[in-house]
């Protein structure tokens, strides 16, 4: 009786460990997303605008096709002389691709005056990955087919994904996690696991002393 509760103890602990690990690996991974909603760019209006039909949407998703209005950047007018070559850049890059939106939270819906989504987009690699760097806003300002302006109406501060890069190696993610495991997580699951073994030691030997009559 007493082996039966204490290896009871000891899963029950074992439980408590591995459902820690996974909080903290689950909450690494959800820190490191870029995307609250991916489609496939059907249309392109101009160099900062284009028309994405959603494939995994958010609640800001309030339609099939979505118009997009890149953060923080300004292309030039259609009717302007080189507004045409800013739009034939962005229809180049995009159209028929899929990319991933990084929407607006300065406001509820994430739009503009006009209704469109104001977002950062990244591009899609060949497995179907967000490539985290450059954002095809960066990209567009590169290309000398917009300008970098700092609208204070979102969220987005364009330093945040101009000076970004692609983020870590695999071997540099692994040591970041190992070191977080080492400094935080471990030290916090070593003080749960010790306080569970002092309960259960208790708890034991008071059912002993009830046995006993003590």
């Amino acid at each position: 009786m007493i082996f039966a509760m204490t290896e009871n103890r000891y899963i029950n602990i074992k439980l408590l460990l591995f459902a820690s690990m996974l909080l903290f690996i689950l909450s690494c991974t959800a820190l490191a997303a870029q995307d609250e909603a991916y489609g496939i760019v059907t249309n392109v209006v101009d160099g900062d605008t284009f028309d994405v039909t959603i494939e995994e949407a958010n609640p800001k998703i309030a339609y099939n096709v979505e118009r997009v209005r890149l953060a923080d950047v300004d292309s030039p007018e259609m009717a302007t002389d080189v507004g045409p070559a800013a739009k034939d850049f962005t229809y180049s890059v995009l159209l028929n691709k899929r990319v991933y939106l990084d929407i607006d939270d300065h406001s509820a819906t994430g739009r503009d005056t006009y209704g469109r989504l104001v977002c950062v987009a990244r591009l899609s690699g060949v497995r179907g990955q967000v490539i985290s760097a450059p954002s095809f806003n960066r990209m567009l300002v590169d290309g000398g087919h917009a300008s970098l302006k700092d609208f204070t109406n979102n969220e987005f501060d364009p330093q945040d994904w101009w000076n970004e890069d692609s983020g870590p190696s695999s071997e540099e993610a692994t040591t970041d996690v190992g070191q977080d495991l080492k400094e935080e997580l471990l030290p916090r699951i070593e003080e749960s696991a010790e306080m569970l073994l002092d309960r259960a030691a208790r708890e034991l030997w008071n059912w002993i002393k009830e046995q006993m009559g003590i």
